[in-house]
């Protein structure tokens, strides 16, 4: 997508963090902007803030159900005909610091449901439109720890993001073999100062624990330092403009901190030489290793 003006953006979790900021650099291109978020309050000014840009609409979405997901696509219809640039954004991060056999089913379910099925929503709904008009972007946010794993975010935030990676590059396949005219890139960051170590203020009764959260000194400190870590991260703003480059040069996988590089190569020399995987850079980030 080499002229973005006048087009159409969707930005999910664009209430805050890097999907306001999304949304406010596809405004500052030209484009048309739908905003979602299951933050009702939060959407509401960042629909606000938006329009102050250009035209823009919003609508609360709950990306881990996918009938919400559909009325998003009809949303967007309704008001600017077509979808153009598709940002699958929403995240949570799960409870830092617990080893994998200590989050609850429903600290998985939670997880795995907006990080992973809020893509895989995203992707059902939107691709089929974008490749009925032959055109088009999408954008999934993974994470640096979809390319590496570690022991102090939440093992299912690893494997959600794991698995965002995989889905882009099968999609990437995908289009390069049969709809080159559409395009698809994955958004890799590392630390970002947004507010992700509250979500837990968003998760739904239905996935609340059954029986009160399991915590320890370590998980208490690992989550402590992740907000240190989070808080100093880059500008939202600056990853919006990473993306949108991105987007205009047709860059598949996005990174917003060059020290990933290391972590990542690390890990394949391990794959290769049959060693044990090495922590990643959120790891020492954390722990100042």
């Amino acid at each position: 997508m080499k002229d973005l003006g006048g087009k159409t953006a969707v930005v999910t979790g664009a209430a805050s963090g890097i999907g306001r900021a999304m949304a406010i650099r596809w405004a500052q291109a030209g484009m048309n902007v739908v905003l979602s978020d299951v933050d009702e309050v939060a959407l509401d000014v960042a629909i606000a803030e938006v329009s102050e840009v250009g035209p823009a609409a919003g609508l609360p979405v709950d990306v881990t159900v996918g009938s919400d997901v559909d009325d998003l696509l009809t949303f967007t219809v309704d008001h600017f005909d077509r979808a153009d640039l598709v940002c699958n954004n929403a995240g949570v991060a799960g409870p830092p610091g617990h080893a994998p056999h200590e989050l609850t089913v429903e600290d998985w379910q939670w997880v795995l449901d907006v990080d992973l099925w809020g893509v895989i929503h995203g992707i059902r709904t939107f691709v089929p439109h974008l490749l009925s008009h032959g055109d088009g972007h999408i954008v999934n946010t993974a994470s640096q720890s979809g390319l590496t794993s570690g022991s102090v975010i939440s093992a299912a935030y690893y494997a959600a993001k794991h698995a965002v990676v995989a889905i882009s590059e099968c999609q990437f396949h995908d289009f390069a073999e049969r709809f080159p005219a559409v395009n698809v890139s994955v958004l890799c960051p590392g630390p970002v100062a947004t507010n992700i170590m509250n979500d837990e203020l968003h998760r739904p009764e239905r996935l609340k624990p059954v029986l009160n959260p399991t915590t320890t000194d370590r998980s208490d400190s690992i989550g402590s330092a992740m907000r240190d870590v989070i808080e100093s991260g880059r500008p939202p703003h600056e990853v919006a403009n990473i993306v949108h480059d991105a987007v205009l040069n047709n860059e598949f996988y996005i990174f917003t901190d060059p020290n990933i590089i290391e972590s990542v190569a690390a890990r394949h020399r391990a794959i290769e030489q049959r060693g044990y995987p090495p922590t990643g850079r959120m790891d020492a980030d954390v722990t100042g290793d």
